[in-house]
Order: structure tokens, then C-alpha cells, then sequence
């Protein structure tokens, strides 16, 4: 009887080990998604600074934009 209960402890346990590495492997997805959408912001402000650049040097030689 002792002996049924403890392996279904343990089938319980290798459960809970398992749903809590897809727990850890969505937050490594999430925190890698977070990073990706912060690296496109900075390059999406990089981009604007070297159109302004780029605009200004134009107006700076009398070209239009």
C-alpha cells in the first residue's frame, strides 16, 4: 500500500518537475522577446537620429529634403 502511494508521489513530482521547465522555457521565451523589442526601439532611434542627420546636412547645403 506504502509502496503504491510513493511511487505515485513520485509519477507527481516527475509532473510538476516537468510543467515547471515549460514554466521556465515561456520565461526565457518572454524575456528574449522583451530584449528583441528593445533592440528594434533602439534601432528604430538610431534610424530617426540619422535622418535628422542627414536632413540637416541636406539643408546645411542648400538641398531640399
Amino acid at each position: 500500500m506504502f509502496e503504491l502511494f510513493a511511487v505515485g508521489l513520485e509519477m507527481q513530482k516527475r509532473m510538476i518537475d516537468a510543467q515547471m521547465q515549460g514554466v521556465e522555457a515561456a520565461r526565457d521565451m518572454v524575456e528574449a522577446a522583451q530584449r528583441q523589442v528593445e533592440g528594434n526601439i533602439a534601432a528604430a532611434q538610431a534610424n530617426e537620429a540619422g535622418l535628422s542627420a542627414m536632413k540637416k546636412w541636406m539643408s546645411l547645403w542648400g538641398m531640399r529634403p
